[in-house]
């Protein structure tokens, strides 16, 4: 029974994802912090604003890259412990607050960044990019949505 309350808490934190790794960044590619800079490219900027945005993110870019690290890190760990046999709920907690600690360092980070970078921004591309947050936002409901329907239908297809 343990076993199954394990493996549904894996699938269920993954299918949130909250040990997805980096997503306030998105995934650290060749030195560039793309998570943020996908969104960028797409509210068509200025040579002068391209500049400007790419010095603030070589700015952070090593602390991003240490934030990063750690919450890939607490996400392994948080991982390892909930499939280690006789598991403790305290164990659990533990290793969830590292991921959650993590997270918000990371999440802190963006928000000062885009903080940052807003003031570059003309209000057409801010209202732009808040279009592409929110499509986004949208995405990642319908994705849970769709997860949370697989997982309940799996439950009454085999709890009978």
């Amino acid at each position: 029974m343990k076993r199954v309350v394990t493996i549904t808490l894996i699938l269920t934190l993954a299918l949130f994802g909250t040990i997805q790794t980096a997503s306030a960044f998105g995934n650290i590619a060749n030195g560039q912090i793309s998570g943020i800079l996908n969104n960028l490219l797409q509210i068509n900027l200025t040579d002068a604003q391209k500049h400007a945005i790419a010095v603030i993110l070589k700015s952070h870019q090593d602390q991003a890259k240490t934030l990063i690290a750690n919450l890939r890190t607490a996400g392994q760990n948080l991982r390892t412990v909930v499939t280690t046999p006789n598991v403790t709920e305290a164990a659990v907690r533990d290793a969830y607050r590292a991921v959650a600690a993590a997270g918000e360092e990371l999440v802190v980070l963006k928000v000062k960044v885009m903080a940052e970078i807003a003031p570059i921004l003309t209000p057409d591309q801010q209202a732009a990019l808040a279009q592409l947050k929110k499509d986004h936002q949208a995405t990642m409901q319908n994705r849970i949505s769709l997860g949370k329907t697989m997982i309940q239908e799996w439950i009454d297809l085999h709890s009978k």
